[in-house]
């Protein structure tokens, strides 16, 4: 049990969002009302994209081991109005808010954290683009979680290299996953076994 240090109601500890002082009910009202206050304004703002775009880096940049980053975010704003930032930004509003053509600072190489020289400036459809390309041709950290998959005859000798389970799925329109547990032919008739 807790006690809540805004209700001052004692409660069972799996109402509070981990070590928070305040339970959960009393958490969402407050973001509610201080949501009420400023409004969304900010959000969609030039300030409140670099803003979230820089904080999402700082998130990123941890939870995938690269540390610390290199810029501050007054560095990073500079780098994106000299990388048209500004175009690419009033496009989006006159777009209407569409979430394909909102500003994003994409990794040119995703081995590496976020450094300046290893960005480039595109929209959000671009940089989903860029990793639906990196998947599909097994490249980068979105194509190294791809295990590229051979699809056998019953000489075992290769038929086609898929670069990806998914990929290979797709292209015969069933799951293989007994057929590779197994070792057995899947109902096409083939072997399979990855790479």
């Amino acid at each position: 049990m807790k006690v809540c240090k805004e209700c001052n109601i004692n409660k069972s500890i799996d109402l509070f969002y981990g070590l928070q002082g305040e339970c959960k009910e009393c958490t969402k009202l407050r973001v509610k009302k201080n949501s009420d206050r400023v409004g969304t304004g900010y959000d969609f703002s030039e300030k409140g994209i670099v803003r979230v775009m820089y904080k999402t880096q700082k998130r990123n940049n941890k939870l995938r081991g690269f540390g610390v980053m290199e810029y501050t975010k007054k560095e990073f704003s500079e780098w994106l109005y000299k990388n048209n930032f500004k175009m690419i930004f009033d496009n989006w509003v006159l777009s209407g808010n569409v979430k394909d053509m909102k500003p994003s600072a994409d990794r040119l190489d995703d081995f590496v954290g976020y450094k300046l020289s290893n960005l480039r400036l595109c929209t959000w459809l671009d940089n989903k683009e860029h990793q639906y390309r990196d998947i599909r041709n097994g490249e980068g950290t979105g194509g190294k979680r791809c295990k590229s998959l051979l699809k056998l005859n019953d000489d075992s000798c290769v038929i086609c290299e898929y670069v990806s389970y998914s990929s290979a799925q797709r292209d015969v329109g069933h799951s293989l996953e007994y057929a590779i547990k197994k070792g057995i032919k899947c109902k096409s008739g083939f072997y399979w076994k990855y790479k």
